[in-house]
């Protein structure tokens, strides 16, 4: 089954996407609160990372890391409207935008 790291920045919002990974067949990974992203990145392997794009880690550097693992980065945001989160995802080419 492959993996998908979940990246949010509340534990519910988490808990929810990691239910909704499980319903499409996937093994939903979550960053540990004693390591860092980019280590649980390389040690998880997902084929996919959500991102909460208002987390404090989303950055260029991180999406590139998950690029580098050939991992796809998809953004999502359970607050801003479906226009923002296209604008935020065009800001890193080739990265998807969920709503």
């Amino acid at each position: 089954m492959r993996n998908v790291l979940i990246l949010a920045r509340e534990e519910v919002v988490a808990a929810l996407l990691g239910l909704m990974v499980e319903l499409h067949g996937f093994q939903p990974k979550f960053v540990d609160r004693l390591e860092s992203v980019d280590n649980a990145i390389r040690k998880t392997r997902p084929s996919a990372v959500l991102i909460d794009c208002d987390h404090p880690d989303c950055t260029d550097a991180l999406i590139e890391t998950i690029r580098q693992l050939d991992a796809t980065p998809i953004l999502f945001s359970p607050f801003r409207m479906q226009h923002e989160m296209r604008a935020a995802a065009a800001r890193h080419s080739g990265v998807h935008a969920s709503h």
